[in-house]
């Protein structure tokens, strides 16, 4: 049994790297093996020996996206990887896995940076709120209330100030909520009861059937271009052991196929996708083009999932720039307020 994912997991960068090498490798003319090996030359020790169990398993005749399962690499490419060794070209299905792991990549990281200084920012202004109320706010508040004219303004800020620890601890509670709701009810679900959770989210919704969009698209058009019939790129999709979502819908989709139903009316009825993707096999089976248009709109639900992110990285800073510069401008009235209403008394 292959145990390379016991090891340790590779990173999505790590896997981007090798599988466009090993991709180039096999247009040039390696066998997989033998570009697997090729490949151990430069990487780490440890890299090294999951390969070469790698090769072992791929010499005692296990499939490649098998070898792959067990070392963890990411759903998406071990799904383009078992049909294009059911049917069609693994060379090709390694580099568009590659590019695929390389946006999400750059999605990540971008995420990341966008979000680093903000979020330590708001750390910073979480202790410092703290140590404001728990040291600095006690003796202002005392000296507040020791004079004769106090102003509702001043009672406004001291009430937010102190509310705020709470607050913190409230939200922060709620995603701990969440989150131990994630792992102890939602992912004992099954595929399609997560998805239809999924789908009813407001700000989340967009996303999901842009990513259904695109995944159902790209492998649907990799395969029609591969040869292979409507039902028989069903029939395949449902044997795909990577996706149980995407399995329990080529079943759905071949049986009302079956029954005389069009593929596009099909997809109109379905809620987990776009709308624009039943005009596109529309477009696609009257030209007799099918494939290459399903492949051309998976290209631009990336585009358009590209521009959600960041518009969504351009909307969050601003908020969390707002939040710590309000809460600050508040810290700095709470202790020069009663300064100034003290010399004023004057």
């Amino acid at each position: 049994m292959f145990s390379g994912k016991k090891t340790s997991v590779w990173k999505l960068s790590e896997q981007v790297v090798l599988l466009r090498q090993l991709g180039s490798l096999l247009e040039k003319g390696y066998s997989l093996w033998h570009a697997l090996e090729f490949l151990q030359l430069y990487l780490s020790e440890r890299r090294k020996a999951q390969l070469r169990e790698a090769v072992e398993e791929l010499k005692k005749g296990s499939s490649l996206h098998v070898v792959f399962t067990g070392l963890s690499f990411h759903s998406d490419l071990l799904g383009y990887l078992f049909y294009a060794e059911q049917h069609g070209d693994v060379a090709f299905a390694l580099s568009q896995g590659s590019a695929i792991l390389e946006r999400k990549e750059k999605h990540l990281q971008k995420m990341k940076k966008a979000l680093q200084y903000p979020i330590f920012l708001l750390s910073l202004l979480i202790g410092m709120v703290w140590l404001f109320n728990t040291v600095l706010l006690p003796q202002f508040s005392s000296l507040y209330h020791s004079m004769q004219t106090p102003s509702q303004l001043s009672d406004a800020i001291l009430s937010i100030l102190y509310a705020l620890p709470y607050i913190c601890i409230m939200l922060a509670g709620v995603f701990a909520a969440a989150l131990a709701g994630y792992f102890l009810y939602f992912r004992k679900l099954d595929s399609n009861q997560q998805m239809n959770i999924w789908i009813r989210i407001p700000f989340v919704r967009g996303f999901v059937l842009s990513l259904n969009s695109h995944y159902f698209s790209v492998q649907i058009s990799s395969l029609l271009q591969g040869g292979l019939s409507v039902r028989e790129v069903f029939m395949l999709m449902e044997q795909q052991p990577h996706h149980s979502f995407f399995r329990s819908e080529a079943k759905e989709v071949k049986h009302l196929l079956a029954s005389g139903e069009k593929l596009d009316s099909i997809l109109e009825q379905r809620p987990y996708y776009e709308k624009e993707l039943s005009y596109v096999v529309i477009h696609g089976q009257a030209s007799g083009n099918l494939g290459k248009e399903l492949a051309d709109y998976s290209d631009m639900v990336v585009e358009k999932v590209e521009n959600r992110i960041n518009r969504l990285v351009m909307i969050i800073q601003p908020i969390l720039f707002t939040c710590i510069g309000v809460i600050i401008v508040l810290m700095y009235l709470a202790m020069m307020l009663p300064m100034f209403q003290m010399v004023n008394s004057i």
